[in-house]
């Protein structure tokens, strides 16, 4: 049975018991701008995995091996420093993952799936402005596709700023319907980030730590507490 829950929250949920969690993100940073105080918050009782699309940087003008391995240490270091399992990551190309089959990504993510057998997956929301986005959001949905007993129970899709709310369009508007309570590690999340210090921009950029800070603050208005993450619940299944 699947419900359709609007404001619901992390504690009311069983993701506070042991289970295993995959992160689908489409660049190392996304993982900690989309949900990493979620992260912080629910690795003392699950296993979290996390799937790595492309390097998140190879379609940058000037771009050489050098700021690629750059990246990857980045993202290496903050994985250690949380204590979570190392990442997974596909190498698809940069900026590109339009002009790659959605059937070989799709069965790629399968086997993965199969291997970590997941209860949860926390991934894009499918109208982001990157394509990278798009596209991950897309092999998630169809590699979650409910039959030959799929593990996966929910599907929650977290935003990225200046991706999510730079897309126009009433229909594209990122509505969350799911909120995690993140108040008592949201300083971790702000440090976490700085190990992507490349990522971190000036205010009034909605990258800039100042502004990531105030979008926690927001949500956390819009759900009753002082600092929450945002998702979208696409999927739910309850047993």
């Amino acid at each position: 049975m699947q419900k359709k829950i609007k404001n619901i929250y992390l504690e009311s949920t069983k993701l506070n018991t042991k289970e295993n969690i995959l992160i689908v993100a489409a660049h190392p940073d996304d993982e900690i701008l989309g949900c990493g105080g979620s992260i912080i918050k629910l690795k003392k009782n699950c296993t979290i995995n996390t799937i790595f699309m492309t390097n998140g940087v190879s379609s940058r003008k000037g771009t050489s091996k050098k700021h690629i391995l750059r990246r990857k240490t980045q993202c290496l270091k903050l994985f250690k420093h949380l204590k979570i399992n190392k990442p997974i990551f596909f190498n698809l190309p940069d900026n590109q993952m339009d002009k790659i089959p959605i059937l070989k990504i799709v069965k790629k993510l399968e086997k993965y799936i199969k291997l970590l057998k997941p209860s949860t997956i926390f991934t894009h929301y499918e109208n982001c402005l990157n394509v990278d986005h798009k596209k991950t959001f897309e092999a998630v949905i169809t590699a979650c596709r409910p039959i030959n007993n799929q593990p996966i129970k929910k599907i929650l899709s977290f935003e990225i700023p200046s991706s999510t709310e730079w897309n126009v369009g009433k229909k594209n508007i990122f509505v969350p319907n799911y909120f995690i309570d993140i108040t008592n590690v949201i300083n971790k999340k702000i440090e976490s980030i700085k190990f992507y210090k490349d990522e971190i921009r000036k205010y009034p950029h909605s990258r800039s730590l100042k502004l990531i800070k105030s979008l926690a603050s927001y949500r956390g208005a819009s759900s009753g507490v002082r600092y929450a993450e945002a998702f979208y619940l696409n999927r739910f299944i309850d047993k």
